[in-house]
């Protein structure tokens, strides 16, 4: 399946969670209407959010980390603070929704709009980073129109900096961040709305906001993921980081802060299992994989690891399928969104997104290292011939 096609269908789920209640046939007025706005408060709400955690970055202590060498040759020192970061910026903001200082549920009642703000910061951040590359240059080449667009969404800096800050690597902090604001937010909403929390809201925000706390104590190994030391950084990457990822993630809350009705015991206990699993799947893999990195000889699962020219690793979680850490995130990713139950297909977004993108970055996974591999990338297939799920596929 093409790129285009693939990002095709991802706009298409993204645009069902916002028209999906718009009648058909309808007017063009009423699509227009229904299309989310940015707002002066959500905009201004984002640029200060963003400021907050990149100014905590920056201040706050935190271990340096070199990271991996790039393909010219460079390799760039990260801090990875953003447990610390996080930590203060979600007690910041609770203590001044205690005081009164901020309403605790604005995220909530402006989830629409921030989604809108979003998406515009997003663009203005690929804007400058665009012209920053220096497309705008006189001494620039001629450029196709097809060739201009690619690197803008996709970008054309691998590691672009502003005042000294790694705007790809940052990034992410306020896309988790973010994520789990929401969620708290929406949490805020239910008491205020139900007066109590459902067992459904609680099952999700455990897993939900595990996930997120667990991603920044393994942040450090996030710098030797192929996002970080391939990917540039543009406008796909970008509206990810600081709308995709908080907004949509996390739309599950939308179907859950005002349904009263509990799921049983047993369902939120199999959730959490579920969730464990995937958890134990995914930090599993990524673990041996970080390990073998840095020392290829390490016993896994108690044995000397099995490789293909010391290269390729066949052991562990990579000797049952070549990309089983995508298992752990879909597993992962269901166990989110079953809280919701049967409330809304929609609520299901964040799995079947997912599903679509797992699948078809596997392919392009298993053609890029079919050509920097070669031979050894096909005596690695005959070793580990499942490709995500062990026995299956």
């Amino acid at each position: 399946m093409s790129f285009a096609v693939i990002y095709s269908l991802i706009w298409a789920l993204c645009l069902s969670l916002f028209f999906a209640d718009v009648s058909l046939p309808g007017t063009a007025r009423d699509v227009i209407d229904a299309i989310p706005k940015p707002t002066v408060s959500s905009f201004s709400a984002i640029c200060s959010f963003v400021l907050l955690t990149a100014f905590l970055s920056e201040i706050l202590p935190g271990k340096k980390v070199q990271g991996t060498k790039l393909e010219d040759g460079t390799s760039l020192i990260y801090k990875p603070n953003g447990l610390l970061v996080s930590g203060v910026t979600v007690l910041g903001l609770s203590l001044a929704s205690y005081s009164g200082a901020i309403d605790g549920s604005y995220i909530a009642d402006h989830v629409v709009d921030l989604w809108a703000s979003g998406s515009l910061f997003a663009i203005v951040l690929s804007l400058y980073l665009f012209i920053s590359a220096g497309y705008l240059g006189e001494q620039q080449p001629v450029h196709t129109i097809r060739s201009l667009i690619r690197d803008f969404v996709l970008g054309s800096e691998l590691n672009p900096h502003l005042l000294g800050v790694n705007l790809k690597f940052f990034s992410y902090r306020p896309a988790m961040c973010g994520w789990l604001l929401v969620n708290l937010s929406f949490l805020f909403k239910q008491f205020q709305t139900l007066s109590l929390f459902t067992n459904r809201m609680i099952a999700y925000q455990l897993v939900a906001n595990f996930y997120i706390v667990d991603y920044f104590v393994y942040e450090d190994r996030m710098i030797t993921t192929w996002d970080i030391i391939a990917e540039n950084f543009g406008f796909m990457l970008v509206w990810a980081d600081y709308c995709f990822i908080p907004l949509a993630f996390s739309v599950q809350n939308v179907f859950l802060y005002n349904n009263a009705e509990d799921i049983s015991i047993a369902a939120a206990i199999s959730i959490v299992f579920l969730f464990l699993v995937g958890y134990t799947i995914f930090r599993g893999t990524n673990s041996q994989k970080h390990q073998f990195k840095l020392d290829a000889s390490k016993p896994i699962w108690g044995k000397p690891p099995i490789t293909v020219a010391g290269r390729l690793l066949a052991s562990g979680y990579w000797g049952q399928a070549r990309h089983i850490n995508y298992l752990g995130d879909l597993v992962v990713a269901l166990s989110l969104c079953l809280p919701c139950g049967l409330i809304s297909g929609r609520a299901y977004f964040y799995f079947l997104y997912l599903l679509l993108l797992l699948l078809h970055r596997e392919r392009r996974d298993e053609h890029r290292c079919d050509e920097k591999y070669g031979l050894m990338w096909k005596e690695y297939c005959k070793l580990v011939p499942y490709r995500i799920l062990p026995f299956v596929y």
